[in-house]
């Protein structure tokens, strides 16, 4: 797996967690109706395919720039959305991309645990060799 693609979505999750609580603790407005739009859209069946889909691809298929494929993908996918469901607040559009970042990064950490174990069950199989014909 890519190391700074793990990296990046344990970054993700981490930093939503400290600006959560550090906005619960100092009692920031903001913060109470950000999470209540965070799990109401997180919940959203189409933010949760379309994030676990952008995870999932992007951990099935190393890219050299993995970590700025996710926040494209996340982008885009955010602007899908805006224009499916025809939203008019930008607000409702950050949170959906936070959702799919978060999503993206749960799917991506949630391999990362599966890695060693797929490739301890794979390596007794051994690639098919070729034989030569005698001479």
């Amino acid at each position: 797996m890519n190391k700074p693609l793990l990296y990046f979505s344990y970054l993700i999750i981490v930093a939503n967690i400290i600006i959560l609580s550090a906005g619960y603790v100092a009692n920031i407005a903001f913060i109470g109706p950000f999470l209540g739009g965070l799990m109401a859209i997180g919940t959203d069946p189409i933010i949760l395919l379309l994030g676990a889909l952008l995870g999932g691809g992007l951990v099935a298929k190393s890219y050299k720039f993995s970590v700025i494929y996710l926040w494209i993908g996340a982008m885009f996918l955010t602007m899908l959305v805006h224009v499916i469901l025809g939203t008019t607040r930008v607000i409702v559009d950050l949170v959906k991309f936070d959702a799919l970042l978060i999503i993206s990064a749960l799917i991506i950490i949630a391999t990362s645990f599966f890695r060693p174990l797929i490739a301890d069950m794979t390596e007794d199989f051994e690639k098919p060799t070729t034989k030569k014909a005698p001479k």
